[in-house]
């Protein structure tokens, strides 16, 4: 697209705040939820929403708790396109509100673990942490086609915006 800019910032996203300044925030491929603390996402929110002009919008992808509720295994595996495999091991815990990951790569004879958790939302509680943020309109979707949250979703998406 010509005539957009982008600007990357490298910055822990519970401090970073740049008043009324941003039409849209984005945040991909379940990228919330990360912080042991509860309280640091919606500090994040109301740090992207304190960013945010009057109008701006932000959206957030993630895989909803619904979702994975339908879904979920322990673990899974599969074969990468160079040949490698990836093993995924998953643990819901904290009464069904986070998920522990390891996932295992298998290259060349060797294997490398990355271990991760994050907190788990459904979409319900998604929305409830944009509003207490301070955003007034939230919709939620259930793919980036904009199709309904309802059981066929295949993620959750939330958009909210800022009045």
């Amino acid at each position: 697209m010509e005539g957009v800019s982008v600007e990357w910032v490298l910055d822990d996203m519970r401090n970073f705040v740049r008043p009324d300044t941003y039409d849209l925030v984005v945040n991909l491929f379940t990228s919330f939820g990360y912080f042991d603390e509860k309280q640091d996402d919606i500090q994040v929110l109301q740090n992207v929403y304190a960013s945010l002009k009057s109008g701006g919008i932000c959206v957030l992808e993630l895989m909803g708790k619904e979702i994975l509720a339908r879904i979920y295994g322990p673990t899974s595996s599969e074969q990468l396109p160079d040949g490698s495999i990836l093993v995924q091991c998953h643990e819901i815990f904290d009464e069904w509100t986070r998920i522990r990951n390891e996932w295992i790569l298998i290259k060349d004879g060797k294997a490398t673990s990355f271990k991760f958790h994050h907190t788990i939302y459904s979409g319900q509680e998604l929305k409830d942490r944009l509003l207490q943020a301070g955003f007034s309109k939230v919709r939620l979707f259930g793919n980036l086609d904009g199709e309904e949250h309802g059981l066929p979703a295949q993620r959750l998406i939330a958009a909210a915006v800022k009045a």
